[in-house]
């Protein structure tokens, strides 16, 4: 199943819920700090978490008391830091990605008090890269930055990097609603990407495997366009 078979599901699936009586709707804002790595065992002994960021517009479209739907469209950026130890200058290189994502999420909702609430959600999303920069932290203090286009080329040297990533968020929120129409929430997710980013002609053994997890901590509010 492809990033575009997936992206149409949820797409009927949000349509889907427009056909239960009263949904509630919330359209928000979010900003994130992100912790950063990919699972890759080669690189175990030299890898380095790498601070980030995720800006969000998440859509909750309540269906029932207990349960939501939530579309969102996320600017993240992804990647891992490798220690060098040096090597030509360079104390530390960054391989870092800002990714487009759209996940799905199914949200159970449970309200506490009178205007506070806690959620605990899943679900599945698909996103594009739309950058590709390498930073290095040299020995001599400086850094430099470099842009690169996406190599989908597996002829020249045997590999090549995926552009699109198909994620699954797991995490738990709080609400806390500080008007009539605008609530305060912050949210703990961890994000784990399922497909492998970088693809060869002839596989290598061990195989590399660039998949890309992500600890987000978010705070942002949210605008209440309709009441359940």
């Amino acid at each position: 199943m492809n990033y575009r078979t997936l992206t149409s599901i949820a797409l009927l699936l949000c349509m889907a819920t427009t056909s239960f009586s009263k949904p509630g709707f919330k359209i928000g804002i979010s900003g994130g700090y992100c912790l950063d790595k990919i699972k890759e065992k080669n690189y175990s002994d030299r890898e380095k978490r790498m601070s980030a960021f995720d800006v969000a517009i998440p859509m909750e479209i309540k269906i029932s008391d207990y349960f939501a739907i939530q579309p969102e469209v996320h600017f993240i950026q992804k990647g891992f830091g490798i220690d060098m130890y040096g090597i030509g200058g360079v104390e530390t290189q960054y391989k870092r990605r800002i990714y487009a994502e759209v996940p799905i999420l199914f949200k159970g909702i449970f309200d506490f008090k009178e205007k506070s609430s806690i959620n605990f959600y899943t679900g599945i999303g698909v996103g594009v890269a739309i950058t590709n920069k390498i930073v290095q932290k040299n020995t001599d203090g400086s850094k430099t930055k470099e842009n690169y286009p996406y190599d989908n080329n597996v002829d020249d040297d045997n590999q090549a990097y995926k552009r699109y990533d198909i994620v699954i968020p797991i995490g738990f929120g709080y609400e806390y609603r500080i008007a009539d129409r605008l609530s305060f929430f912050t949210d703990i997710r961890y994000n784990m990407d399922v497909n492998n980013n970088i693809r060869y002609k002839v596989k290598p053994s061990p195989t590399p495997k660039y998949k890309y997890r992500n600890f987000i901590l978010s705070v942002g509010f949210n605008f209440i366009a309709k009441e359940r």
